[in-house]
């Protein structure tokens, strides 16, 4: 009689740890998903933020293109979040595509003749149409309307650091020569 009370005892035990532990299990699962939910969050929040700056400053200004920092001042290994804004001037809805290109870099043993931000420092630039090769028109905007979209900028660990003076070029169709508007901009890696 007292195995079975003290095997009864153990399979009691058994069940409260199994319990106990699929709770806190579960409470974890949920902790980290909120974790993840609040960092979802706070990105559409930054972008939130940008997304009306652009607004006003392409409402304010006579500019066709904008971009939401001129100055950018970022670590190697590091990112942040960024933005365009265009404004079709024109009749009629526009289709375009995005370049960035360098201008000026740091002339260094790691850096020699580097011709294209997007291939040669392994993608600095990440939005949602990154055009290899032949350039496409993912993009459009309505006739005398304005749009904004993202654009995240990404330093390599490998990037020399100094400064780099970047063109973004906007083309209107799919030729290289009809531009429709450029914004330049200074990233200083550190």
């Amino acid at each position: 009689m007292l195995s079975k009370k003290a095997s009864l005892e153990i399979s009691i035990q058994a069940i409260v740890i199994v319990v106990l532990a699929m709770t806190l299990l579960g409470l974890g699962l949920g902790f980290i998903k909120g974790m993840f939910g609040k960092i979802g969050g706070i990105t559409e929040s930054t972008f939130g933020k940008i997304e009306e700056q652009l607004q006003r400053d392409l409402v304010n200004s006579n500019e066709k293109l904008v971009f939401s920092q001129s100055k950018v001042s970022i670590e190697r290994g590091k990112e942040t979040l960024l933005g365009w804004g265009i404004k079709n001037e024109g009749t009629s809805e526009m289709d375009y595509w995005v370049e960035f290109g360098p201008i000026k870099y740091p002339n260094t043993a790691n850096n020699p003749g580097l011709n294209n931000i997007n291939g040669g420092t392994g993608d600095w630039f990440i939005f949602k149409y990154s055009p290899n090769g032949a350039p496409n028109l993912p993009y459009s905007v309505d006739a005398a309307d304005q749009q904004v979209e993202r654009v995240n900028l990404r330093v390599p660990k490998n990037a020399d650091p100094g400064l780099y003076l970047i063109e973004m070029a906007v083309y209107e169709g799919t030729g290289v020569t009809d531009k429709y508007a450029t914004a330049d901009i200074f990233i200083t890696v550190t």
